[in-house]
């Protein structure tokens, strides 16, 4: 059987890391060694590792504090790593019982050198479930030829990584984005493990959605990756305000059906959370405009 180093970066996550590692804790398959790497919390983070540490030493569990974000900490988790297979995923998530299993699983069979798992959300309210399909991939969308691996759930060959440069430790929002990127460029197969689960826990304010949208949309910029649909967002506001400037009556008509459609688009997904959907659209909108104009001005400044 394979040996695995599984890899986390945290950051000030005390309300969920003892989730986070009883999972960890529940595989069917354990990992070979689990790597914390902490980047400078102020809150009970490390305290509570290390007081699973000490009850659960069925886990070869290695904690080091490490300042930087999370390219530096996972770049780092990986440089100590003793085994070849490197399993990733993130803070803020909990793993289904026989993630590693289903990972290690494909990586068998298919013999790829990175393995994509997949996520689901843990929502326990209507505004979770309605931030779900802004954030993750719902599963009547997955290609599962084209699925690329994200560290929330994933695999990859240690000395791949190595050769492929690691994350890029200038990208602190979308590392893992630019990462797939490279994989996919340098034509590396990649293999789609759709039952490795890995549940994420969503945003449960507004607030807080739109710095992780405005987060994401600024680190692609920055990175030089510009979706088709970031720039569909902007072309659709630029006609937006060419009407109403035309046309000023046509503000409402505009508004309603843009609403209506951001509710129909992700209806069958959230539930009770609908109502949440016209605003959480207009945000999300708002937060890639604004994090992608940060991101360009950023990348050109520095």
């Amino acid at each position: 059987m394979n040996k695995v180093s599984l890899i986390i970066t945290v950051l000030n996550e005390s309300k969920t890391i003892n989730n986070l590692l009883n999972s960890i804790a529940k595989q069917t398959l354990l990992p070979n060694e689990v790597i914390i790497i902490d980047g400078g919390s102020i809150d009970e983070t490390i305290k509570q590792i290390n007081i699973f540490q000490h009850n659960n030493i069925k886990l070869n569990i290695k904690s080091e504090i490490k300042i930087g974000n999370r390219s530096v900490g996972r770049n780092y988790a990986i440089s100590i790593a003793k085994h070849e297979l490197i399993a990733i995923t993130d803070a803020g998530c909990e793993l289904s019982v026989n993630w590693l299993k289903e990972l290690i699983n494909v990586y068998q069979s298919e013999e790829s050198p990175v393995i994509s798992g997949y996520y689901s959300s843990k929502s326990t309210t209507d505004f979770q479930r309605a931030v779900t399909p802004y954030v993750l991939v719902m599963p009547d969308k997955v290609d599962e030829n084209n699925f690329l691996p994200a560290t929330r759930s994933m695999m990859i060959e240690k000395n791949l990584f190595v050769k492929l440069g690691g994350f890029n430790e200038q990208l602190s929002d979308n590392e893992d984005f630019a990462f797939a990127q490279n994989i996919k460029n340098n034509n590396i197969k990649i293999s789609f493990a759709k039952k490795a689960i890995v549940y994420w826990i969503p945003r449960n304010n507004l607030k807080s959605f739109y710095n992780m949208i405005f987060r994401f949309a600024r680190g692609d910029a920055y990175a030089k990756i510009f979706r088709p649909k970031v720039l569909l967002i902007f072309l659709r506001y630029i006609i937006f305000i060419l009407l109403i400037l035309y046309y000023m009556k046509l503000f409402l008509v505009i508004m309603c059906f843009y609403f209506i459609w951001s509710i129909q688009k992700n209806k069958k997904y959230v539930g009770g959370g609908w109502k949440y959907l016209p605003v959480l659209q207009l945000s999300s909108d708002l937060a890639v405009i604004h994090g992608t104009i940060i991101g360009i001005a950023n990348q050109l400044y520095y």
